[in-house]
């Protein structure tokens, strides 16, 4: 089949799903204003260079609309439910799937009237909607997609590459002594609402009772710059490094290298760095969203602490650090809920038999026309 996707270049989500569909043969194409090849893929360019946004969204509406006309694809699937998600709508062309994110949903609806309209109208227009937890979907229910049309779809993870067994070098290579506490945060820098100043503040607290635990801050998104200065202000500079944005080759080594994961933002779907964490049997805290209480239980397989608390988050990971014998426990179950639930080759077979499926439905409805 030929698939047309909507959505963000040179991120790594839109990287793996393509790369998934390019693998299995089929011909796919990306439209987007954020450029960046990805091996196999066709990359079509409908950047506008106007400062203007509703112009800039009209015209390039109208080059999606030309580009479509001209590699007619069988299906499109758009991914991120506003911006992307309007050209997508309101390109008319059907099957038409949606595959929201996160904030897409959990936030930029609900910023104005405008917005929240706009994502309704996209929703309706969808032939299917796919999101990553059970959590995003109910929203989106609520806010006028059809529940029938609502598919539990996981981005995944490669569990070829993410398991306890990766090798890594990654504390030799940062100088971290072997029997060191090592926490690990891997989120975006772009929005505040991820709580990076939060884990930040949290160290001193940490280092006053175990002074020889280091911590690594990387984001695959983002300017670290406020987070350096923040570290250095409050002192703990030599305990932290920060490794800006890890190639998602070597993210193995580095969860495996670590003892403690954290992530505790206060807006998110399911986070992927979090089950990849979980894949490689790093001990887990996360914040207390839906979506990630989705995959964790307080006590059973990680710890859960309200967002933005640094206190709460202060505390679980000294309970951590202190209590090998539960990051052992919270590991092991933690491998196997990856392992039973967000494979990602699976599920991306799954999306495949679902576009095969939409694709064959909207043949027949056209011949029964």
């Amino acid at each position: 089949m030929r698939i047309a996707y909507l959505s963000i270049g040179g991120h790594i989500h839109t990287e793996r799903w393509l790369r998934y569909f390019v693998e299995e043969g089929h011909d796919v194409h990306l439209l987007t204003v954020q450029p960046a090849p990805i091996e196999g893929v066709t990359i079509h360019d409908i950047r506008t260079g106007i400062a203007f946004k509703p112009l800039h969204y009209a015209v390039a509406l109208r080059k999606t609309r030309r580009i479509l006309a001209r590699i007619e694809p069988d299906l499109l699937h758009t991914h991120f439910l506003t911006g992307y998600g309007y050209w997508g709508a309101f390109a008319h062309f059907h099957p038409f799937i949606m595959t929201v994110w996160g904030d897409d949903v959990y936030t930029t609806p609900h910023e104005s009237f405008l917005k929240g309209q706009l994502a309704r109208m996209v929703l309706r227009r969808a032939d299917l909607i796919t999101g990553d937890s059970r959590d995003i979907l109910q929203h989106v229910v609520a806010m006028g997609g059809d529940a029938d049309k609502c598919r539990l779809v996981q981005w995944g993870v490669d569990l070829d590459r993410f398991s306890p067994d990766a090798p890594t070098t990654m504390r030799e290579k940062l100088g971290i002594p072997a029997d060191s506490p090592l926490v690990i945060s891997i989120r975006s820098f772009t929005q505040a609402y991820y709580n990076i100043d939060v884990i930040v503040r949290s160290i001193p607290a940490v280092l006053s009772k175990h002074p020889e635990t280091h911590f690594i801050i990387a984001g695959n998104e983002g300017d670290d710059s406020e987070l350096r200065r923040l570290a250095g202000e409050l002192g703990v500079g030599p305990n932290v490094h920060f490794a800006g944005k890890i190639p998602h080759q070597e993210l193995p080594a580095y969860l495996v290298a670590s003892d403690v994961f954290l992530s505790v933002p206060s807006v998110d779907a399911t986070p992927v760095s979090l089950l990849e964490a979980m894949a490689c049997a790093t001990a887990v805290v996360i914040s207390d969203l839906a979506s990630g209480m989705e995959w964790v239980t307080h006590e059973e397989n990680g710890l859960v602490v309200e967002a933005g608390n640094r206190m709460q988050l202060e505390d679980a990971i000294l309970r951590l650090i202190n209590a090998p014998e539960m990051r052992v426990r919270f590991g092991r179950i933690g491998v196997e809920k990856v392992k039973k639930g967000a494979d990602h080759r699976a599920h991306m077979a799954r999306m495949e038999k679902l576009c095969l499926e939409l694709i064959h439905e909207g043949r027949e409805g056209r011949g029964a026309r």
